[in-house]
């Protein structure tokens, strides 16, 4: 199939199947920009709700500017992926102090902004700026290499290569806007990872993977994904005068700048050994506390390349700690709602804040 015929079939559906979400047809590169961020790794109904609430909370760039990371954060909570908002808060102050609000207006200047990479750069400059310059996500190789039948790995630079030269040619003589939108939506409703409803495709006559039978197998993908365990043991301080204790985490990490209840990334602690930690950390004398465990199976949280395990314990005091760390801080528990904490947090709060 050759890519005007493509573009030519695929703007013929979109007449009538375009989904009707609250930042298509829009030209304000911000919110443009910040659909884009927040739908990376995020389904759009899960993805919606933060929108919305980030165009209330956020309403310009220069608004997201002045708000504090940890603000952005806490908006942030329970997306994952909380380097995208730490991103996101950097290019937002960056646009806001040394571009005056002013969003580039191309796709070679936009790729230069923190956190925005090939796709964003390529949406945020067809949708906005109807420059000619397609797409390539998840949803769109998925697409075009059924249609060619393209059965070699999608990592490869061959095949970078053929999305690439193939949709960049489709772009060619349609308006961008509409044709990047019609080719995310495609592969995001039709052309699916399974399930895919291919005798509703308007591509079934002209598709490879269709027409002989591997459709499952495409895109190839060259490795598996290793998901490497990391076993936490967290501590909820229960202190004096209703406070709790909650620390920043700074380590270039995946949960970098948010809080956490205190812990240690390690395997299971018998209970002589936790106090002993306790001890040291504390200065609170083993009497002077009482510990219970709350979960004895981990507390499982998968990632793309982690799988979290964590193992609770209140830590009851009878008085204040002798000291603290200096990312740690004391909190009055009313107050532990407004901090930015990991999912595995969160839904151990809800039930035992």
């Amino acid at each position: 199939m050759n890519p005007q015929t493509f573009a030519k079939f695929l703007l013929s559906w979109a007449a009538s199947h375009i989904r009707i979400l609250p930042w298509i047809g829009i030209k304000d590169p911000y919110k443009i920009w910040l659909s884009e961020i927040i739908l990376q790794q995020t389904r759009v109904d899960q993805g919606m709700p933060y929108y919305n609430k980030f165009i209330l909370r956020y309403p310009s760039v220069h608004d997201l500017a002045q708000a504090t990371e940890d603000d952005v954060l806490k908006s942030w909570e329970g997306l994952g992926y909380y380097s995208r908002a730490r991103n996101l808060h950097a290019t937002a102050k960056y646009i806001s102090e040394a571009l005056s609000g002013k969003f580039p207006d191309n796709y070679q200047d936009l790729l230069a902004l923190k956190g925005i990479g090939p796709y964003t750069a390529a949406a945020i400059s067809s949708f906005a700026y109807e420059e000619r310059k397609a797409v390539i996500d998840g949803n769109v190789q998925r697409l075009v290499l059924r249609i060619l039948g393209v059965l070699e790995p999608v990592e490869s630079p061959v095949v970078k290569r053929i999305l690439i030269d193939f949709t960049q040619k489709a772009i060619e003589k349609v308006k961008p806007s509409l044709f990047n939108q019609a080719l995310m939506d495609y592969g995001a409703t039709v052309c699916k990872p399974k399930n895919p409803s291919c005798e509703n495709c308007v591509f079934k006559s002209n598709c490879v993977a269709f027409q002989e039978d591997q459709v499952s197998l495409i895109p190839v993908k060259s490795s598996k994904i290793v998901q490497v365990k990391r076993p936490f043991i967290f501590f909820h301080f229960i202190l004096p005068d209703d406070f709790t204790i909650v620390e920043k985490r700074i380590e270039n990490d995946i949960w970098k700048n948010l809080y956490q209840l205190p812990g240690v990334e390690t395997s299971v602690m018998n209970i002589n050994e936790l106090k002993d930690l306790l001890e040291k950390a504390y200065g609170v004398k083993v009497d002077e506390m009482q510990i219970v465990q709350i979960n004895e199976s981990p507390i499982i949280q998968k990632l793309t390349h982690r799988i979290i395990e964590a193992i609770f314990y209140k830590v009851m005091l009878k008085k204040m700690p002798a000291k603290i760390n200096e990312d740690q801080y004391l909190v009055k528990r009313p107050k532990i709602s407004t901090f930015a904490f990991p999912k595995i947090i969160t839904d151990y709060l809800k039930n035992n804040i």
